[in-house]
C-alpha cells in the first residue's frame, strides 16, 4: 500500500513541476517573445523587377528579406530569366526576413515567319495574321515579272525564329511599268499576228466578228482606238475581225490553274517555272518564287495558246507536272 502511495505522490509531484514549468514558458512567451516579434523592424521592399533571380537574391538579403522558395514562371515579352513581377510590390513595408514571391519570364514564344511571296496582298495579310505576325509597312513598286497586287518580297524573310506579334513588311507589285505606245493601223492584217503583238505590248484586247466583202476572213476590219492614237500599258483595244469566231485563228485562253506544293514546309517559298509549247513555239510564262499553296491561274493572267498545247511545270528545278491540251 505504501508503495502505491509513493508512486502516486511521485506522479503528482512531477505533474506539479511540469505545470510550474509550463507557466514559466507561457510567461516568457507573453512578456518576452511576443513583444519582441511585435517590435520587429519593418523594412522597405526593394524593386527587383527587371533583374535576374541571381541579382535579386543579394538585393533582398541586404534589405533584410529573402526570396520565396517557389519561383513562378510566366510567358512574357521580357527576356528569358528576367523578373517580371514580385509580391509584395516595391516600396511596401513588411517584417524583416519575410519571403518575397518572384515571377520569372520564360521568354517570348518564337515562331518561323511564313512565306507570302507570290500571294495577293489580302491573302498575305491573312497568312501572316493567322501565323501570329503583324502585317506592317507596305511598299509598292512596278514589276515586269510579278502580277499586280502580288507580294514580291518580305522583311523579315521566310523561316527563322521571330517573336509572335512582330511586324512583317511587304513589297507589293504594281504590275509592269506603264509604257506609252502609238497604236499602228492594223487594218487588213491577220488577227493572230495582231493579237500577239498587242498582248506582248501589255495591252488588253477584246474581239468581235462581222462579215466583210473585201477583207479576207481572219483579218482585221477595224479597231478602236484607231491607228496613231497614243495608249498606255493596260489600255483596252477592240478588234473587229472578218468572218466568224474561230479559236484557232486568234488563239484561246488557257484554262490552267496550279497550286504550288507545300512539300511539308509552309514557310519556304518555291521557284516555279511554267513552260508552254504550242503551234507558235516554246515560251516561259512563269519564272519566279511563290509561297506554298499559292494558286497560279494562267487563264486569269490572260495566257493564250494556239493549237495543241503542252504545259510543263518545274518547282525548284524539278519537273512536277506535264499536261497536254488538244
Amino acid at each position: 500500500m505504501n508503495s502505491v502511495n509513493n508512486i502516486l505522490f511521485a506522479i503528482v509531484k512531477v505533474s506539479f513541476y511540469l505545470l510550474i514549468l509550463s507557466g514559466i514558458i507561457a510567461v516568457l512567451v507573453i512578456f518576452v517573445v511576443i513583444p519582441r516579434w511585435v517590435r520587429t523592424e519593418e523594412v522597405l521592399v526593394p524593386n527587383i523587377t527587371g533583374r535576374t533571380y541571381y541579382e535579386a537574391v543579394p538585393i533582398l538579403d541586404r534589405a533584410g528579406l529573402r526570396p520565396a522558395k517557389k519561383i513562378l514562371e510566366a510567358s512574357s515579352e521580357a527576356p528569358k530569366g528576367e523578373i517580371v513581377a514580385q509580391d509584395p510590390e516595391a516600396n511596401f513595408r513588411i517584417k524583416s526576413y519575410q519571403p518575397v514571391k518572384i515571377t520569372v519570364s520564360i521568354g517570348a514564344e518564337l515562331a518561323p515567319v511564313p512565306s507570302v511571296i507570290g500571294k495577293s496582298q489580302d491573302a498575305a495579310f491573312d497568312t501572316l495574321t493567322t501565323a501570329g505576325f503583324r502585317p506592317s509597312r507596305v511598299a509598292l513598286v512596278h514589276s515586269e515579272t510579278h502580277l499586280r497586287d502580288t507580294v514580291i518580297a518580305q522583311t523579315p524573310p521566310e523561316g527563322g525564329g521571330q517573336r509572335r506579334g512582330s511586324p512583317v513588311n511587304l513589297l507589293i507589285s504594281l504590275g509592269p511599268t506603264p509604257q506609252s505606245i502609238q497604236l499602228p493601223n492594223f487594218q487588213g492584217q491577220l488577227a493572230t499576228e495582231v493579237l500577239v503583238a498587242l498582248e506582248t505590248a501589255g495591252l488588253n484586247v477584246e474581239t468581235e466578228y462581222s462579215s466583210h466583202p473585201k477583207i479576207p476572213e481572219g483579218a482585221i476590219i477595224a479597231h478602236k482606238p484607231a491607228g496613231g492614237v497614243m495608249l498606255k500599258t493596260g489600255d483596252l483595244v477592240l478588234l473587229e475581225i472578218s468572218g466568224q469566231s474561230a479559236n484557232e485563228n486568234i488563239g484561246r485562253l488557257l484554262p490552267f490553274a496550279y497550286y504550288v506544293s507545300e512539300d511539308g514546309n509552309q514557310n519556304l517559298s518555291r521557284h516555279v517555272r511554267i513552260i508552254i509549247t504550242d503551234d507558235s513555239g516554246e515560251r516561259v510564262e512563269v519564272d519566279q518564287h511563290y509561297s506554298p499553296d499559292t494558286m497560279i491561274n494562267l487563264e486569269q493572267k490572260g495566257v493564250r495558246v494556239f493549237g495543241q498545247t503542252q504545259v510543263t511545270v518545274f518547282e525548284n528545278g524539278e519537273k512536277v507536272l506535264e499536261r497536254l491540251y488538244k
